[in-house]
């Protein structure tokens, strides 16, 4: 019956400030991945190698590693849960199978990221979120109790994992050493990666990453996934909570949420910086797992204060006048997201114009920012003239395909 039919969120319908969000989140999205469009960062990181010396590609690092490192990818993943809740409010509400469209969304992201990574890029975040949004689904029916103490429950567990993990690197390195032979050895892929990157066809560039990345970047899925996840479910807490149906009425709440989330995150990254630096240095087997965790932690509360930032702005009409131009990129984030990868690597790898390994980081910046510009202008012309991006009217048509 027409009245049965389910329809996708009309224009009217979409919460401005979840979409601006978005947009801000995609930016600093961005600015992350770019260290690694332009570089081999995965093998500088573990080699200990910098490739750009001088105070200004320093200060270029240092700025994306305390205002952008973990902090959108949190940001991005608790508007994922968000986002279910949503989804679910407006599936049972026509009476249709939650469960059944959930999965076709799913399995639609799902096939994304695995094209993403394995085919253009080995940074791609779909794939980790389509794993963690099957996992989701449990919680459809679960009480905001139980949601807060799943997610406390796997953030603990991630803790640990990322500790341990990392504790057993560090005393590995610290015992047996690189010389032993049974320590890897990054250094030689700085260089290998740069001239495959940099003057690869694509086949060669996609055999590369095939044998030396992927390899690198599946198993830190037993981290990423339950991490994922725990944001998620902080992201439909939110939504159960009622706070999106009615900020006004939880303004104090996020006034609260905005406070502390800005004291705790400021103090935390302090000391991660400082442990950073090595300006104190605890037991050299619990340097780096303690530099790790209180990176983790102090980006995901950030991204609370920058959730909580836009969303006090957004109540003033002046700001949400200013913050508006954000909304076109966040209404078609999927599309958006993808794209950045097509433009960075038409840049940067052999294929495109081969800039890999030339861009320092301050450059990478002033990139970032250029590309981010052309999306603005790019989503808003889209978006005045159709009601989803190109990739979002797809995911659309396929999750509600004959319904």
């Amino acid at each position: 019956m027409e009245a049965l039919r389910l329809q996708p969120t009309q224009q009217a319908d979409r919460i401005i400030t979840l979409d601006i969000i978005r947009g801000f989140a995609l930016l600093g999205i961005l600015m992350v991945n770019m260290q690694f469009f332009v570089a081999p960062k995965l093998f500088l990181m573990l080699s200990g190698v910098t490739l750009f010396e001088g105070a200004l590609s320093s200060s270029a690092d240092w700025f994306v590693t305390i205002f952008a490192t973990g902090k959108f990818f949190t940001t991005f993943s608790f508007l994922f849960g968000l986002g279910f809740f949503l989804f679910m409010e407006r599936v049972k509400a026509k009476g249709l199978s939650v469960g059944k469209l959930y999965s076709r969304r799913i399995f639609f992201l799902l096939f994304l990221g695995l094209i993403h990574i394995f085919i253009l890029w080995s940074g791609d975040i779909l794939l980790n979120y389509a794993l963690a949004a099957f996992f989701l689904l449990l919680f459809r029916r679960s009480s905001m109790e139980t949601i807060k103490s799943w997610a406390i429950g796997l953030f603990s567990a991630v803790l640990f994992l990322l500790a341990f993990f990392t504790f057993i690197e560090s005393l590995a390195e610290n015992i047996l050493g690189e010389e032993s032979g049974l320590i890897n050895d990054f250094s030689p892929l700085v260089e290998k990666s740069i001239t495959v990157f940099q003057n690869g066809s694509f086949s060669e560039i996609f055999t590369f990453r095939l044998a030396e990345e992927i390899p690198l970047v599946l198993p830190n899925f037993i981290v990423s996934v339950p991490m994922v996840l725990f944001i998620f479910l902080i992201g439909l807490y939110v939504g159960k909570k009622g706070v999106l149906f009615d900020i006004t009425g939880h303004l104090e709440w996020i006034k609260k949420v905005w406070k502390n989330s800005l004291i705790i995150g400021v103090l935390m990254t302090v000391v991660f910086v400082i442990l950073k630096v090595e300006l104190f240095i605890v037991p050299f087997y619990l340097h780096e797992a303690t530099v790790e965790v209180l990176s983790l932690v102090s980006g995901l509360v950030m991204s609370f204060f920058y959730i909580s930032s836009i969303t006090l702005l957004c109540q003033k009409e002046k700001w949400m006048a200013r913050l508006k131009f954000l909304a076109p990129v966040g209404q078609m984030a999927l599309t958006n997201y993808l794209l950045q990868t097509v433009i960075c690597i038409s840049l940067f790898y052999g294929y495109g114009l081969g800039f890999y390994g030339k861009v320092t980081p301050e450059v990478g910046i002033l990139i970032t920012i250029a590309i981010f510009t052309v999306q603005i202008f790019l989503s808003k012309a889209w978006m005045e003239r159709f009601k989803y991006g190109p990739l979002e009217h797809v995911w659309r048509a396929f999750t509600y395909k004959g319904i």
